[in-house]
């Protein structure tokens, strides 16, 4: 018996999203997760007092968030209480001489005031322009359809073409409106901190500023227009979120199910073409490690595109295919200190970036040695800040307002499967980035922690099926990987389509939100096209 119309394998965002949307549309669907919680990457770790966001600490683009609840009948504000936070982040830098001693720490909130000094500013005119050129076509259409996009009311756009249509990269554009390089440690300017904080917004899909097309420098344009958000509860109140959307539209979820196997039907041709009969695209039998089958008119792969292809999409995938999709460079992974911190430090902040002092080195460090970095920069996020609920207000010897839960996040290289780092290589790594806190202003920290967790890359890929831990597939370090990523549709001849962080059009909340869209839209036209009329 036909146990589902559509099955979508995966419960992160866009998969829940896709669902959600073709549920709403009147399909029948179901969502297989091998884990036993939605949300994929987001979700939620608890240690004693203190609770963390496991993924994603930031939303941008909120209104992809509205327009996902508005197409399924329900208001965004009845669902998530999402707060604009005042600064997206404070970045810290260290200038000091003696390195053995404290060091003279510099800091710079990224906040209103920020975007309007004059010299950002005009940062932010040039990146405008390459939002308004390919902002709609790259994110609301499949590479195959960016024409969409090109209307005769969008022609005054093309002013734009020569911020898009450039062999440089985001660190040559960005080193030309803020001039100072190399960085002068004597007298250390604006400008040199300025490029490093620019750069590091390659990191938002897990790449190297000195490798990603400069079109990318359109990403804090969106974070400046669009604002940096916080849903009170956590980011994991997302997941959930969705997750009962999607209940509230029908789709069955089934959780530890592993995908095994797709066998695509062999429906007979049927449709004329100049050369004859064509294949008509057709369904298949989706089975699972645990013996469940469906015969299902459409699949959605919401799974780590690098290895479902080499795994329950073999069928679909060459020998000569997997081995060019798993030859590109990769994104880089993560290196992730979960700390419950039984003090507050007062120039911390909800979201935090201490610099290292040689970002080239660091990026080399990462992409071309693959090694963790040997001075990294460090991401805090402190949720508790915004959110007191996060840490218990249990009896203790400190109250939750004087305690702060850290999630520490280094970019770290995808990590191949032989070599994992051991317990060793762990800890050591670990003293490297609380000596560089301690150095950078965050005296004692050692002495302040009461609860800690590690997750390395080796854990991505083991937890969520990403190949080789990295976190977004390839890296976009040219043209082709960054706007042609792994394509959404697998083949023209079957109804299988791919959506998530490891295809169009990339990573982060909003991003696979936009892609479960793409994808549904995409099966709803095929499958039934009165649906999308």
């Amino acid at each position: 018996m036909k146990q589902a119309d559509i099955v979508v394998v995966g419960a992160g965002l866009g998969g829940m999203a896709a669902a959600a949307r073709l549920a709403r549309m009147g399909h029948r669907v179901e969502i297989w997760e091998k884990n036993e919680i939605a949300g994929g990457k987001l979700r939620e770790l608890r240690l004693g007092d203190y609770t963390w966001d496991t993924g994603p600490s930031l939303v941008t683009m909120p209104h992809v968030l509205r327009e996902l609840f508005s197409f399924c009948g329900v208001e965004l504000t009845e669902r998530l209480d999402l707060i604009r936070l005042p600064s997206a982040c404070r970045y810290f830098w260290d200038y000091s001489q003696n390195r053995s001693g404290g060091g003279m720490v510099y800091h710079v909130d990224e906040d209103e005031a920020f975007w309007k000094r004059p010299d950002v500013a005009a940062f932010l005119r040039y990146a405008e322009g390459i939002y308004e050129l390919s902002g709609e076509a790259y994110l609301n259409h499949p590479p195959e359809e960016f024409w969409r996009a090109f209307t005769l009311q969008n022609l005054p756009k093309l002013r734009h073409l020569p911020k898009v249509a450039t062999f440089q990269n985001m660190a040559q554009v960005v080193r030309r409106f803020f001039r100072q390089s190399p960085w002068n440690r004597e007298h250390p300017s604006d400008d040199a901190f300025l490029q490093q904080l620019f750069n590091r917004f390659a990191t938002y899909n897990g790449s190297s500023p000195y490798q990603t097309p400069a079109t990318f420098n359109i990403i804090p344009y969106v974070e400046a227009e669009f604002g940096a958000w916080y849903p009170r509860g956590g980011l994991v109140s997302i997941a959930r979120e969705i997750e009962k959307l999607a209940r509230e539209m029908g789709v069955v979820f089934r959780f530890g199910e592993t995908a095994a196997d797709f066998a695509p039907s062999h429906r007979p041709s049927s449709v004329s073409g100049l050369f004859g009969a064509v294949a008509e695209p057709s369904g298949g039998t989706i089975t699972s490690t645990s013996g469940r089958w469906a015969e299902v008119d459409a699949l959605i792969c919401n799974a780590d595109v690098l290895t479902a292809r080499g795994t329950f999409l073999r069928s679909l995938t060459s020998p000569e295919e997997l081995n060019s999709i798993r030859s590109k460079p990769l994104s880089c992974s993560g290196f992730i200190l979960y700390l419950g911190v039984r003090h507050r430090y007062p120039q911390l902040r909800h979201h935090n970036i201490f610099f290292s002092d040689d970002y080239p080195r660091e990026f080399a460090d990462i992409f071309d040695r693959k090694q963790l970095p040997s001075q990294p920069t460090i991401y805090i996020s402190i949720s508790a800040r915004t959110d007191p609920a996060r840490i218990s207000s249990a009896p203790g010897p400190l109250p939750s307002s004087e305690r702060d839960n850290y999630f520490v996040l280094i970019n770290a290289p995808a990590w191949p499967d032989e070599k994992p780092l051991d317990e060793a290589e762990k800890q050591r790594y670990r003293n490297v980035i609380l000596d560089r806190l301690e150095h950078m202003g965050l005296t004692g920290l050692r002495g302040h922690i009461e609860e800690e967790q590690i997750f390395t890359p080796k854990d991505f890929a083991e937890r969520d099926l990403t190949w080789q831990g990295s976190l977004y597939g390839w890296a976009s370090h040219s043209i082709g990987t960054a706007l042609f990523r792994p394509p959404m549709r697998m083949r023209s001849d079957a109804r299988v389509w791919c959506c998530g962080g490891t295809t169009h059009p990339g990573g982060g909340i909003p991003l696979v939100l936009l892609s479960g869209k793409m994808a549904a839209e995409a099966v709803a036209r095929e499958l039934h096209p009165s649906h999308t009329e």
